[in-house]
């Protein structure tokens, strides 16, 4: 991998002190996120299932327009019922956590895999196999795990990512300034 496959250093380092900051403040009430991750997806089909009841109603009475206008009503009643009832959906929502963390962690192991010969890889790699580690915690608090574990997990990942991310692009300034420094002096 070059220099020039890797993201700027400035970039690296504002996202990693986004990340981190909005870490820090999703672990200061976990709970109360986990919460609003669940009212933020109610609302999300609601807006969908309203989006799509438009289209069916301005298409006119087709087959296909129909069928949308029923999945459309189908939509907006899952986003109601989720939005009266956070706590049935959030075992839901955490079984799609798990999923996230699976991939994510994963992600970030390969990811660190790849950035191996720059100093503070270890940071990425540490907060990929902390993202499985996730996981199987979820897994094993099964069904237990609620709005906390949304909240809390969440937090932490995107702490450890936003610290890894800030070393990374401090790593990275270091090698680009170095190798800028070497092939001034040839």
């Amino acid at each position: 991998m070059n220099d020039k496959s890797l993201p700027r250093a400035r970039v690296l380092m504002l996202t990693g002190v986004i990340l981190s900051a909005i870490g820090i403040l999703v672990l200061i009430s976990p709970v109360a996120v986990g919460g609003a991750v669940v009212k933020l997806v109610a609302w999300v089909l609601m807006v969908t299932g309203v989006v799509q009841l438009i289209q069916a109603v301005r298409s006119g009475a087709t087959p296909s327009s129909i069928v949308g206008g029923i999945l459309g009503l189908i939509v907006v009643g899952l986003g109601v019922m989720i939005w009266r009832s956070p706590e049935g959906t959030s075992n839901f929502l955490t079984a799609m956590l798990m999923l996230f963390f699976l991939v994510n962690g994963l992600w970030k192991v390969s990811t660190a895999l790849r950035y191996r010969r720059v100093r503070g890889w270890l940071w990425l790699l540490g907060s990929g196999v902390l993202a499985l580690l996730f996981v199987y915690l979820i897994w094993r608090q099964w069904p237990l795990a609620g709005l906390w574990a949304i909240g809390v997990y969440v937090g932490v990942d995107l702490l450890l990512t936003g610290l890894s991310l800030i070393t990374l692009a401090r790593a990275r300034k270091r090698v680009v300034s170095s190798s800028y420094v070497d092939t001034i002096h040839f």
